[in-house]
């Protein structure tokens, strides 16, 4: 019996150790830990990568001991939970040049558009908030208002960010940031 209380004990430990464990990061973790799911993006689209390599940022960076296949919903819980701190910094590579902004325009804006299809827009993962904003010209600006003005440019592949800006808005109501409620 002693036996059986432990391993359920341990079990149940495991479980919400690895279920919990980003309630246990500091913002300076959590910044490092951003910075790095950044580097993924740029470093999964040079290199032709279905996915950048989260799964691994996460596992060495915050402690993730889960299955692969439960890795989506840890990730989107993570990115639910620190919405408004996935700011990638900076970032120049030759002639790509990309400010400060947020984690899903650094996405689009990389050209990895791709992964909101493959990754983003699985509803099997779990539903992710993609209302975080940032103040821009002292407005806020979601995803959707930056990929409103993305498309504007030259380089931009129009049709999909207008099917990528359609599908936010109608499946998983993103709003513009006039649109938020204070």
């Amino acid at each position: 019996m002693k036996t059986y209380l432990t391993i359920i004990f341990l079990s149940i430990s495991t479980i919400t150790s690895s279920q919990d464990i980003e309630n246990r990061l500091s913002d300076e973790k959590v910044k490092k830990i951003v910075e790095q799911l950044c580097d993924d993006v740029m470093s999964g689209r040079n290199e032709a990568l279905d996915f950048p390599k989260w799964e691994l940022t996460m596992r060495k960076m915050a402690g993730y001991t889960g299955s692969s296949k439960d890795f989506s919903k840890y990730f989107n819980n993570f990115l639910n939970k620190y919405t408004q701190n996935l700011i990638c910094p900076y970032f120049k590579a030759g002639v790509e040049i990309y400010p400060a902004h947020h984690l899903f325009k650094r996405i689009l804006g990389s050209g990895y558009e791709e992964l909101y299809d493959d990754y983003f827009f699985n509803f099997k993962n779990g539903d992710i908030n993609y209302n975080a904003y940032e103040i821009v010209d002292e407005k806020k600006e979601t995803i959707v208002d930056w990929a409103e003005k993305w498309k504007l440019r030259r380089d931009a592949n129009v049709a999909d960010i207008e099917d990528i800006i359609e599908i936010l808005i109608d499946e998983f109501g993103a709003k513009s940031g006039k649109d938020l409620r204070n």
